[in-house]
């Protein structure tokens, strides 16, 4: 039987290494020289060409039975961010009430720590993905942002632009990247080629591993 990565874990390759980010323990697992043996398919299907490789993803507990269904695919990386872009109006109070409102719901999800808290708040793939309302609101966004009472780094930033489209009727695409040397974790969120909360520059040395 083909191998298949277990419910909540995502791969990637990068360089000759193998990494996996397990959203179940909220954990990543890095394996060097591994890459050139495992290919990923649909659904999560695995080519593992080396006893080694499997023997360790399965005594990890990172396989299980298949086939499941496919995620959401990788996005490429974006090519131009809206965040250094005024907005074209100022926030109105039913905005700033959706801010104070996502910025509460990411306090709420930061006490238990762990990744799949935040990614309840970016709700169902129902919201309006049309680019021009996206990006603006997400201009928008940016501009309250330094009010609101909570900060934090990229995850937590993430979370309340998600939180905040959700709430405006909006959907964006929540990516997280991996790269090696030394490993870092990193996320974002984008819609097609445009990124809504980060510098592009930053981006270009991570390989998207997982998206919401």
């Amino acid at each position: 039987m083909t191998p298949v990565l277990r419910a909540g874990v995502h791969a990637a390759v990068v360089g000759d290494a193998l990494i996996l980010l397990d959203l179940e323990k909220d954990d990543y697992l890095c394996l060097p020289g591994a890459g050139g043996a495992v290919t990923t398919g649909e659904g999560g299907a695995l080519q593992v060409e080396d006893a080694g490789v499997f023997g360790v993803l399965d005594a990890a507990g990172l396989l299980g039975p298949g086939p499941v269904m496919p995620g959401k695919p990788l996005p490429e990386r974006p090519l131009v961010s809206v965040i250094h872009e005024s907005a074209g109006r100022p926030p109105t109070l039913p905005m700033w009430l959706d801010g104070l409102k996502a910025a509460f719901a990411v306090r709420k999800a930061r006490k238990s720590a762990g990744v799949k808290d935040y990614l309840t708040l970016a709700g169902g793939p129902d919201g309006d993905r049309s680019l021009a309302r996206v990006a603006e609101a997400a201009r928008v966004f940016w501009r309250m942002a330094p009010w609101l009472p909570i900060e934090g780094e990229c995850l937590i930033r993430s979370a309340l632009l998600m939180r905040f489209l959700q709430r405006r009727g909006l959907e964006a695409d929540w990516v997280f990247g991996v790269r090696l040397w030394p490993f870092t974790a990193h996320c974002w969120v984008q819609l097609d080629g445009v990124c809504l909360n980060d510098d592009v520059e930053r981006l270009t040395s991570y390989t998207p591993i997982y998206c919401r």
